[in-house]
């Protein structure tokens, strides 16, 4: 076919001037077009008609109201074709394949582009040629997308087009950034803002500024991709991005469980919607307003968020969006115990419905509620038949949902009473979770496979407890609790291999959540990120430095680690504390009592304490009362098991936020806390503390300073930061390859979100992020400040916190507080302890002999530090 000639010069002059400005400024270009588009009509000039109406569609789609924009584009092709305007009709063509893409019609997407690049030459072919790559990105083909994006950015560069070659270079930075080429996609992002910048693009630069955020997040960088959305959001608000921007912070926050920010994220994002008339964006900002109701345990709003979604849906006429928000409708029902056999009626129906659109996987989903309530309603026959359906799951699925369909299947059988098929169900799964847990690096896949592992763990720990011995259900216990701790550090692995895998396959999950797909697409990429686990699980324990080496817990070993020392593990199994006591190569099972007694006990020991550390009462007798009603309540069921010499206690929930020391039966002995047996016998492995001392003290803690020159004057050559030289990029570097680290500041633990938890340097918070930065970080760590030995405790005894991020980057042990301390108190403390460490005492020992020997004035705040990790 004979290319089409150029447009007229005209037109050409109504097109430069309309279309840039529609990335500059929608709102401007919105008012112009409407204008050229009067004119046009008055003077029955169809060229420049056709021109105004792509711009319209343009500013349509700038403004996320993609029906809109299908409407005037649409309209532009009729005049053009009405008047054999070729080009104008291709172009319009171009700009309409997107369109179709974005309303869910792929093949139709394709069909017109492919029209538009057969009528068009020169540099509006490139951009056709170019929108094709998008297209077919968007369907997942990448390599080929890569090569016309390579072939149009060249030819643009020879043509001197600089708007279109900064769109490719966002285009293909974006793909990049979804490959895990991190570099890649920052330098072609990087290009593409400055080329926008010099042609006074300012909307387009911030929206590529939000892309480097997505970039950032995509490498697990929370901090960079939260300033980079923050600086993207003013300027994209006026546009309506601002609401899809919000959506993307708003799914970050929830990946890292910072879950009121994520709640006034979505929140933003529903007003923006509302604002904008952005009913496409509206009802996914109610469906992820619904997902943070359920993760935050609130499913009343999650169901009326999900019902309002439904409706928008229905609305719009988006069916398979509808039905997803049904899922989270029931899902919320369930939550509230409301379901009942009609619920599980309309669960299956919306599950067949979702897999009949090609969403394999929200449909598997589905199916797995619908066995779950099965399950529930003592429907087993009912639950069977569900798992079967939903076989493709656990040979297709990725291993989140493998592990929930053999959860499900251990309860089943359980239910039946097939008590060994349960356990090898169980079992079945643990083992697909472990190897998944191993090879993941985002705090967001993290999380999301953790709950369904914990409860599968707990499932096999109950098994264990009746159906076993101690020693077995120690071992299985090891699964259901500080997963995460075992786990390489959230920071991007430097093993380039690891990342790209663990970037493609956010990529995948990102696909598989983000639109609807044929049945032989979704197969193809289940099937590649099935090989893409497999691969990441061999390497992932290559990466150099990133976490201690894996310790396969074993009783002979164990106990050989224990030697003289008692380890007394504790349980919370459907509200009952059970302890297992191991002594020499014996495990000893007992149950304590009521969680709940513990807890308010606990409770009121903490409210005594603190009254007394901040001065606010002198009656140290009610703390001594608290502290022997714990004791009797703790430790009276096992003390024939635990002797009086040297203890590893391993808490649960509550109970790691508890002053051990202050117990009766504790007092004056060397005791160590640690998240499990597993992380108790790797910390010991790694525990030597031969080396350089870094003493630095702050001046946010009245006494820090003085704390750290008097430890100092003992030890000459001991590093010492103190006052305005202890800041954070400084203590860091001291910190790094030292065998002991001390640092005297104040402390703050964040409730909200424990990874924002810090020590206040001279210079501003050091916090678990900045600690990460530490390549190797010292053997034995001091936090001497308030509460920096607490830790937000999530379900399976996730610990998130100070001492945690410590544990888990490979120091073997921390002494921190678990509650509010006296500056001159502690100095004292610090110094003793100093002291006896010196005398050839371990950690744990030194610590025990510093605060028997503590003033009784300042008891409440010796008490109040505690030894983690090996002690």
């Amino acid at each position: 076919m004979t290319a089409a000639p150029a447009l007229p010069a005209a037109d050409e002059e109504l097109a430069q001037r309309l279309l840039p400005i529609v990335m500059a400024d929608p709102g401007k270009a919105k008012h112009l077009a409407e204008s050229a588009l009067r004119d046009a009509e008055r003077d029955a000039d169809p060229g420049r008609k056709a021109v105004a109406l792509r711009a319209l569609g343009l500013v349509a789609q700038a403004q996320h109201d993609a029906a809109a924009a299908a409407t005037q584009l649409k309209a532009s092709i009729t005049v053009a074709r009405r008047h054999g305007l070729r080009v104008h009709e291709a172009e319009a063509r171009m700009s309409h394949a997107l369109i179709l893409d974005d309303l869910g019609r792929p093949s139709a997407a394709l069909k017109e582009i492919d029209r538009a690049v057969a009528e068009l030459h020169g540099h509006r072919r490139a951009r056709a040629i170019m929108q094709r790559a998008l297209i077919l990105r968007r369907l997942g083909f990448d390599r080929q997308a890569m090569e016309l994006y390579r072939w149009a950015l060249r030819a643009f560069r020879e043509s001197g087009d600089q708007v279109w070659e900064a769109r490719t270079l966002t285009n293909r930075g974006v793909l990049h950034g979804y490959r895990g080429n991190l570099k890649q996609a920052e330098n072609d992002l990087r290009a593409a803002q400055a080329l926008y910048n010099r042609l006074g693009m300012a909307t387009a630069a911030a929206q590529v500024e939000h892309n480097l955020g997505f970039v950032a997040a995509q490498a697990g960088d929370v901090p960079t991709a939260l300033a980079r959305y923050d600086r993207a959001h003013d300027r994209l608000w006026s546009t309506g991005a601002a609401a899809v921007g919000l959506l993307d912070r708003a799914d970050l926050l929830l990946s890292v469980r910072l879950l009121p920010e994520a709640d006034a994220a979505i929140r933003a994002a529903i007003d923006a919607a509302t604002d904008g008339h952005l009913d496409s964006v509206l009802g996914q900002a109610h469906l992820m307003l619904a997902r943070h109701g359920l993760a935050a345990g609130t499913p009343a709003e999650s169901k009326a968020a999900a019902a309002t979604a439904r409706r928008v849906f229905q609305r719009q006429g988006r069916s398979v969006w509808s039905a997803r928000a049904k899922v989270a409708e029931i899902a919320a029902v369930i939550a509230l115990g409301k379901a009942n056999r009609g619920t599980l009626r309309e669960l299956r129906s919306v599950a067949a419905h979702l897999l009949e659109a090609g969403w394999l996987q929200p449909g598997w989903d589905a199916l797995l509620d619908a066995a779950q309530l099965a399950v529930d309603l003592n429907e087993l026959y009912t639950a069977r038949e569900l798992l079967t359906e939903a076989g493709g799951a656990a040979k297709l699925g990725p291993a989140p949902l493998r592990v929930r369909w053999w959860h499900i299947r251990a309860r089943v059988e359980l239910a039946s009473g097939a008590v060994a098929e349960s356990v090898r169900a169980a079992t079945s799964g643990l083992r697909q979770a472990d190897a998944y847990r191993a090879s993941l690096g985002a705090t967001e896949l993290r999380v999301r496979g953790s709950a369904e592992t914990v409860a599968l763990a707990g499932l096999r720990l109950r098994l264990a407890l009746q159906h076993g011995g101690p020693a077995t259900a120690l071992t299985w216990a090891q699964r259901c609790r500080s997963a995460a701790l075992s786990l390489p550090p959230t920071h991007p692995s430097t093993d380039p291999v690891v990342a790209r895998h663990l970037m493609e396959l956010r990529r995948i999950n990102g696909e598989l959540a983000a639109a609807p797909a044929g049945p032989q697409r979704t197969s193809r990429l289940l099937r590649r990120q099935r090989v893409l686990e497999a691969e990441v699980r061999r390497r992932s324990w290559h990466a150099p430095g990133s976490s201690p080496s894996a310790v396969e817990l074993s009783i002979p070993k164990l106990a050989a680690a224990l030697g003289e020392r008692v380890l007394v593990e504790l349980l919370d199994i459907d509200g009952r504390l059970h302890a297992l006591v191991v002594r020499g190569r014996r495990v000893t099972h007992r149950i304590v009592g009521e969680i709940d007694a513990v807890r308010a006990e606990l409770e009121s020991l903490r409210f005594a304490l603190h009254n007394q550390v901040l001065g606010h009462t002198t009656d140290g007798e009610r703390l001594e009362r608290r502290a022997e009603a714990l004791d009797r309540l703790l430790l009276g069921p096992i003390a024939d098991l635990i002797g009086d010499g040297p203890l590893i206690l391993v808490p649960t929930g509550a109970l790691h936020a508890l002053p051990w020391s202050m117990l009766p039966r504790l007092r004056g002995r060397s005791l160590t806390v640690a998240p499990s047996a597993t992380i108790w016998l790797r910390c010991v492995i790694s525990s030597t503390v031969d080396g350089r001392l870094v003493l630095v003290g702050a001046h946010s803690a009245e006494q820090a300073a003085d704390e750290v020159r008097e430890i100092a004057a003992d030890r000459p050559g001991a590093t010492v930061l103190a006052d305005e030289r202890a800041g954070v990029q400084p203590a860091l570097a001291a910190l790094d390859g030292a065998a002991i680290g001390h640092i005297a500041a104040h402390g703050e633990f964040r409730v909200d979100n424990p990874l924002f938890s810090f020590l206040m340097l001279a210079d501003g918070p050091l916090t678990v992020y900045d600690l990460t930065a530490l390549r190797r970080p010292p053997a034995l760590l001091v936090l001497s400040g308030c509460d920096t030995g607490l830790a937000a405790v999530h379900p399976g005894d996730e610990l998130m916190g100070l001492v945690a991020a410590l544990l888990n980057m490979g120091t073997a042990t921390v002494i921190a507080s678990t509650g509010p301390v006296d500056d001159g108190a502690t100095r004292h403390l610090m110094r003793a302890f100093y002291g006896h460490l010196a005398t050839g005492l371990g950690p744990a020992a030194a610590l025990a002999a510093a605060q028997s020997a503590a003033d009784p004035r300042d008891r409440a705040s010796a008490d109040s530090f505690v030894c983690f990790g090996a002690g």
